[in-house]
């Protein structure tokens, strides 16, 4: 399988839809218990063919008051799909047919929040992911004056590039925040990197320590300002058939 914020660009092989949903357990329940919903899942979007796949972030190196929320919550579920159309769609299905399984999700979970975002491929890796634990990596960031995306796109490719040079299997996207964002996420876009595996990432963390990055790190900086990263560990949930 390959990074599945790559596999759901299809229309446009650079954009898709995100959609992400903060998740808090009910009390005797885990991330266990969320993961063995998976099969039900599957069957549910199987039979509507949805374009749709999913994966759950846990966080693991963050500090929830770097967030742009001060909601409480434990897993966030990240769902892609090609683009807005195919996402209303999942949308649309899930609200007629999603009785199929809401119950059991509900005894599991409760839903803190949703927001869309817009996806876009910056760098690609030809990591392949698998089953798995991968490891994604977030920062929030905001164009200095005069600044636009297209050179924090530039800023970034090189950044990306260097990291592979290094041994990096990471993948580079930015999310633009659209329906139900923070407040505070007004101007802002996000950074994220995705590795097909934990160890992946330890890589990725040894070029950039390992390499000289002082040029690229410069280009970022003059470009965007930044938060330090947030790193999640990420589990598969669904990946549709293609």
């Amino acid at each position: 399988l390959v990074s599945p914020a790559i596999a759901e660009q299809a229309d446009d092989p650079n954009t898709f839809q995100v959609e992400t949903t903060t998740m808090k357990f009910h009390s005797g329940k885990d991330l266990q218990d969320l993961l063995s919903l998976r099969g039900k899942f599957s069957e549910f979007a199987k039979s509507g063919g949805i374009k749709f796949s999913s994966r759950i972030l846990v966080p693991w190196a963050v500090s929830k008051a770097a967030l742009p929320d001060n909601q409480d919550w434990d897993v966030l579920w990240i769902g892609f799909s090609p683009n807005t159309g195919d996402y209303s769609k999942t949308l649309g299905y899930y609200l007629e047919h999603g009785d199929a399984f809401n119950a059991d999700f509900d005894a599991v979970r409760a839903n803190v929040g949703t927001t869309l975002m817009g996806g876009e491929a910056v760098f690609r890796s030809e990591a392949r992911s698998g089953d798995g634990v991968g490891a994604t990596l977030f920062r929030t960031c905001k164009l200095k004056s005069k600044q636009t995306m297209d050179n924090a796109k530039k800023a970034m490719v090189a950044m990306s590039e260097k990291l592979k040079a290094g041994g990096s299997k990471g993948a580079t996207f930015f999310w633009n925040p659209g329906p139900g964002a923070a407040p505070s996420m007004e101007d802002s876009f996000l950074i994220t990197r995705w590795f097909p595996s934990v160890e992946a990432w330890g890589e990725s963390a040894m070029a950039y320590q390992n390499g000289d990055m002082s040029k690229v790190e410069a280009g970022v900086n003059r470009v965007m300002d930044c938060s330090a990263f947030r790193l999640y560990l990420n589990y598969p949930f669904y990946m549709r058939d293609r």
